[in-house]
């Protein structure tokens, strides 16, 4: 492993976040390949574990960050494809993801089990991972890893054929004029989010191009994935879960209203004692919207699932 660099990506435009807490990165081989950490506090101690979402990267967590207790230490990690991790050479699959914290946590070294808050992908990555390999996990935050709505039967071929589609013309890194461009893009898709945040994530999402900004991330993200675990399969897995666990949610989330009626209630039935919160006003990036009412949450239900009280 590198040397920990402080991070390039921190410094904010005079009109833009803040940060409160410095950054520092670092590069950690692994059998699948060269992952980005970002790290946050003291390095000696466990951290705690930051699992980003899609298109997001590490330096995203900064937000939320800034909020936890000052005593609290984190490490980031980029999924291969995001922020500064090395790209795939071919597509990306949900099941890799499993494989990359695997091989990632490997690579640390034995430890105790690690407590994590993670996002979207992040989330369902972190509770498929959660029912596989118990022992490693102490409690999870799950900020909107839902997994995505089920393909249903008879739309299965005309799926596959997009797809098939898709990769006859796969898509180009988006660029903006200004990192101001994208943050206004941000603010139109989640209006809950403050000017100073999406200004700040519009910059680390980003780097300086011949036509302004591009986003960071391989643009082959973008595609969809021809399969997807169905919705008994990821319910299963929130069934063997056994750690103390929190869900967050926004109150005007599009993904809850995307995954079909009762998702909270199946989530509640599969994980009978998880501690369900509401975000709000907030949308998906609730991390991001509202990180002080998000931090609020976590450090009340860590507490109580460190004295043995939740879950």
């Amino acid at each position: 492993m590198q040397s920990p660099q402080p991070s390039a990506t921190r410094a904010p435009e005079a009109d833009g976040y803040q940060p409160r807490r410095a950054a520092r990165t670092e590069m950690l081989e692994t059998r699948e390949g060269r992952i980005a950490l970002t790290r946050w506090g003291s390095d000696s101690g466990l951290p705690c574990l930051l699992l980003h979402g899609w298109m997001d990267c590490a330096a995203g967590w900064q937000l939320l960050v800034d909020e936890l207790p000052e005593h609290w230490s984190f490490l980031g990690i980029d999924w291969r494809g995001h922020g500064s991790s090395a790209w795939r050479a071919e597509r990306y699959w949900f099941a890799e993801r499993l494989a990359e914290l695997d091989a990632v946590l490997d690579a640390l070294g034995p430890a105790a089990p690690w407590r994590v808050i993670a996002h979207s992908l992040g989330g369902m990555v972190a509770s498929l991972y959660a029912a596989i390999r118990p022992e490693r996990l102490a409690w999870l935050v799950n900020i909107e890893g839902f997994g995505m709505p089920e393909i249903r039967a008879e739309e299965f071929t005309a799926h596959i054929g997009s797809w098939l589609e898709q990769l006859r013309s796969p898509p180009l890194a988006r660029h903006y004029a200004s990192v101001a461009e994208l943050a206004r893009m941000l603010q139109r898709r989640n209006p809950a989010l403050p000017a100073s945040h999406a200004l700040y994530l519009a910059k680390v999402w980003t780097r300086p191009h011949a036509e302004g900004f591009e986003m960071i991330a391989d643009p082959r993200l973008q595609l969809s994935s021809p399969v997807r675990y169905t919705r008994a399969q990821i319910e299963s897995g929130w069934a063997q879960i056994r750690i103390p666990v929190q869900l967050l949610y926004g109150s005007d989330s599009e993904l809850v209203h995307r995954a079909g009626p009762g998702l909270l209630e199946r989530f509640a039935a599969a994980i009978p004692r998880a501690d369900i919160q509401c975000v709000s006003p907030a949308g998906h990036l609730l991390h991001h919207e509202q990180p002080q009412q998000s931090a609020a949450h976590i450090v009340r239900f860590a507490e109580a699932a460190e004295h043995g009280s939740g879950g």
